[in-house]
């Protein structure tokens, strides 16, 4: 066993995934497709800024960047101190089976309401009750990500200068791409490309020390009032003027890397170098002090490139305000979820092979003298940069492995940038919702949204800790918040999909496994903090378990009236319309004589005969 077969065999896994199974889960469970163009929210609700009807090269493009960011780097990139192979069947069959269809599942329900996040369908689903919750455990989501994201960008910055011109100039080149597409309809895949180019020279010059000398002693907290004015101007801008065409160049950043990847791998496959050779053991058993247990903390650890809760903010908070066919549903959800996952097989092989260790004594002492899951971000990404620029320079021998460290670090913080452009504009939409949810009218203000969003993040990274790192203060939990987040979705999708008559057992399964194995990791996390004395890590566990268990019993009392009523329906007890009142929400579910559940045309009235299963 190698590298190169452990790739090819994952990519095949996953593409015979994607072919049959995404297929099966996007007709059968959510019916993707059924759906009218002109009904999508991006065409019914289009208003230039958020609502926008985009081409699926380029929605795929802006949600798989968005989704992908550091996560399944930095996750897989620790998760391999267990060895390689739990963590290579967690990401491939993860992806398959449960990160694929949590994503799916949130932007075909986004797209068959109106566009509304999965928090706030939350209150039609189940009930009333969950939906303020709901939504305030999605800000705190996002409030933490939004700082932690910004103190690691800025750190970044900080400490390797020769990245900043880099970075920096894909703002106006994104500008340039925007005003080039939209406004004078030219190529987006050729300006892209041309943006792309100027990046990789603006890489070259910006490592020129006097170029670097310009950026040199710029603060961390310097970087973030930087970084938190310009979040709040990229999340208020139309989608097609920054965001769209950054996270397109972005895309393209990605994919070129990967390919060179993907080639030095395939070099070295046919010269026999030594870089395919693995230094780590498939399963390790000299874990390091201080490392968690396997189960269940390697979900936890892999969370973006198996199964992530950010990505249904992402799904049901942007994408599905863009996306402009139904059809074009399963390449942009399970697809992006698919290509995340083989990202994290790279990153799994950069980190456990000789391309970016020597010898199995080098990885020993990375992984096995001290747990890797805690320090600074650099220290975790060390074995995929150094790996991967290993790869890289078998594909391209002319260019110095240290340049290809940089276009790596670059790609790294590019994706962190563009999540934490994309998380301000979904925190806009959730305290918007949450202002509609408790009456606050002033919050419907997109500006007052924004300011609130960028102002309480701002003042938790800069106030709460030194040197800019308030948002480590909740850090050590997000994991856990982030799958419990995906077990809510994964519940609030079973109970639509329940009331809509449509198979349950595709989103029942994962959501039980993932419900016991994080509530398992929760209990363990908030018996570790008590013993710690972190009071406000345990409150944050606490409420998040809480709310975990208050939505399942809700949801198990959404089945058991749904079930009642079909039973009763069946039965005569009842008639038609007494049933749909009692399905009502934004579904529109409509109950049959043989007590089948079905989609509601509203213009047919309360008594339309029965149709075609939603």
């Amino acid at each position: 066993m190698n590298a190169l077969t452990i790739v090819l065999a994952s990519a095949a896994t996953l593409w015979l995934g994607y072919h049959f199974y995404g297929r099966l889960v996007a007709r059968r469970v959510y019916g993707a497709g059924d759906l009218p163009d002109e009904q999508v929210p991006s065409r019914s609700r289009e208003d230039g800024v958020d609502f926008v009807p985009t081409r699926k090269s380029v929605l795929f493009g802006h949600h798989y960047v968005t989704i992908a960011g550091a996560g399944p780097i930095v996750g897989p990139a620790v998760a391999v101190t267990w060895g390689w192979l739990p963590a290579l069947l967690w990401v491939v069959l993860g992806s398959i089976f449960i990160g694929a269809v949590h994503d799916l599942g949130a932007l075909v329900a986004s797209v068959r309401n109106k566009g509304r996040t999965i928090g706030d369908l939350a209150a039609d689903i189940m009930t009333p009750r969950v939906r303020v919750l709901f939504l305030a455990f999605i800000a705190m989501a996002l409030w933490v990500v939004l700082a932690v994201f910004a103190f690691v960008i800025a750190g970044l910055l900080a400490s390797r200068p020769g990245s900043v011109l880099a970075i920096w100039i894909e703002v106006p080149l994104a500008l340039l791409v925007g005003t080039m597409v939209y406004r004078r309809k030219g190529s987006m895949l050729l300006w892209s490309l041309m943006a792309l180019v100027a990046m990789y020279a603006a890489i070259g010059i910006g490592n020129l020390t006097a170029v670097k000398s310009w950026f040199d002693g710029a603060s961390v907290v310097f970087w973030l009032w930087v970084l938190f004015a310009y979040v709040y101007i990229a999340s208020v801008l139309p989608v097609t003027r920054l965001l769209q065409p950054r996270d397109y160049i972005n895309s393209h950043q990605l994919f070129l890397a990967l390919a060179v990847l993907l080639v030095g791998l395939g070099v070295a496959g046919a010269t026999g170098g030594d870089e395919l050779r693995l230094v780590a053991p498939a399963v390790n058993d000299q874990l390091p002090a201080g490392a968690p247990l396997l189960y269940p903390f390697l979900f936890i650890t892999i969370a973006c490139g198996a199964i992530s809760g950010f990505h249904c903010m992402v799904a049901s908070g942007t994408t599905s305000r863009q996306l402009s066919s139904e059809r074009d549903a399963r390449a942009i959800g399970y697809g992006s979820m698919i290509l995340e996952g083989g990202l994290a097989v790279i990153v799994i092989v950069c980190c456990v092979s000789a391309a970016g260790f020597a010898d199995p004594a080098a990885w020993s002492a990375k992984y096995s003298a001290a747990w890797v899951g805690t320090g600074t971000l650099m220290a975790r990404l060390e074995g995929f940069i150094g790996g991967g620029a290993g790869f890289m320079h078998a594909a391209l021998p002319f260019i110095s492995v240290e340049f290809l460290q940089v276009v790596i670090t670059v790609v790294i913080i590019s994706f962190a940038a563009t999540t934490m452009d994309s998380a301000t504009r979904i925190q806009r939409y959730v305290v918007t919702e949450l202002g509609e949810a408790v009456g606050v009218r002033a919050l419907r203000r997109k500006h007052m949204a924004t300011g609130l969003a960028v102002a309480s993040a701002a003042a938790l990274a800069i106030f709460a800790g030194t040197g800019g790192s308030g948002g480590l203060v909740l850090w050590p939990v997000f994991g856990i918040m982030n799958q419990l987040l995906a077990c809510l979705t994964l519940l609030v999708l079973t109970t639509w999909l329940a009331k809509r008559g449509r198979p349950v057992i595709y989103t029942a399964l994962p959501m039980l496994l993932l419900i016991v194995t994080v509530s398992y990791a929760g209990v363990k996390e908030i018996a570790r903090h008590i013993e710690g004395g972190q009071w406000h890590l345990v409150l944050v566990l606490a409420i998040g378990l809480g709310l975990e268990a208050w939505m399942i019993v809700e949801g198990f009392a959404t089945f058991r009236i749904a079930r009642r009523v079909r039973d009763r329906l069946a039965a005569r007890a009842i008639s038609l319309p007494e049933a749909q009142l009692a399905l009502a929400g934004p579904t529109g579910a409509v109950i049959d004589g043989e007590g089948v559940i079905h989609a509601h045309d509203p213009a047919a009235g309360a008594g339309m005969p029965a149709g075609k299963v939603c």
